[in-house]
């Protein structure tokens, strides 16, 4: 027995020799092809998560184009609006004006009047 339990110490060293190296690689290797297949998973889904995120810039940037559109439209609303402020202001000026005719036209009106009331007592 002691030869076989000589032996039986000896196989351990040779199968460490002859299949770990052979273990390792095949290993090594199923590795490789799952790490490969794992890669070009997350590549394929990274691909499609930034065509996503693309046709979303490309909405966003539609959207700003609108508002840059709107925010064109409103300034050109606000001129017309200042416009039509400068214009009332005119039309305010002229009636302020004649609102200070008016008295001067009353004073007339009443010496008209007046001029007529003598005019007649002259007459008689």
């Amino acid at each position: 027995m002691a030869g076989a339990e000589k032996m039986a110490e000896k196989i351990p060293g040779w199968v460490e020799r002859l299949l770990i190296p052979t273990l390792e690689a095949r290993v090594r290797g199923v590795v490789k092809e799952e790490v490969g297949h794992l890669e070009k998973t997350m590549n394929a889904k990274f691909d499609a998560m930034n065509a996503r995120f693309d046709a979303v810039d490309t909405k966003f940037n539609a959207v700003n184009v609108r508002f840059d559109a709107v925010d064109t439209r409103f300034e050109a609303v606000n001129a017309r609006f200042d416009a039509v402020d400068e214009k009332f202001d005119a039309v305010n000026a002229r009636i302020d004006a004649l609102e200070g005719r008016i008295p001067m036209m009353q004073d007339i009106a009443d010496m008209k009047a007046r001029i007529a009331i003598l005019e007649k007592r002259e007459v008689r």
